[in-house]
């Protein structure tokens, strides 16, 4: 029998906020967040809306929306772009 590995979640949600805050970080000002609507539960679960704002995060929208306030300066895009049509709607932002 084959040895059972212990994943430690907690570690996997620590880092991916650590690298989604270094991310927001590096655009510097109040951001406007757009992210995929699959990825906002995910999202949620590791990093809160209040932490964002820290952060500069000033609105979320989501992306299949189409409703991005683009007067914001800076517009930081969160979305996997598995599919064309996600990639194109970014790119015709």
């Amino acid at each position: 029998m084959a040895p059972h590995a212990s994943i430690n979640t907690q570690d996997i949600a620590d880092k991916a906020r650590r690298d989604l805050l270094q991310l927001l970080e590096g655009v510097h000002g109040k951001k406007n967040l757009v992210i995929e609507k699959a990825l906002a539960g995910p999202v949620g679960l590791f990093v809160k809306f209040s932490t964002l704002q820290e952060y500069g995060v000033d609105r979320v929208f989501f992306l299949e929306n189409d409703n991005v306030d683009s007067s914001q300066r800076n517009v930081v895009f969160l979305s996997r772009a598995e599919k064309a049509k996600q990639a194109q709607s970014i790119a015709g932002m």
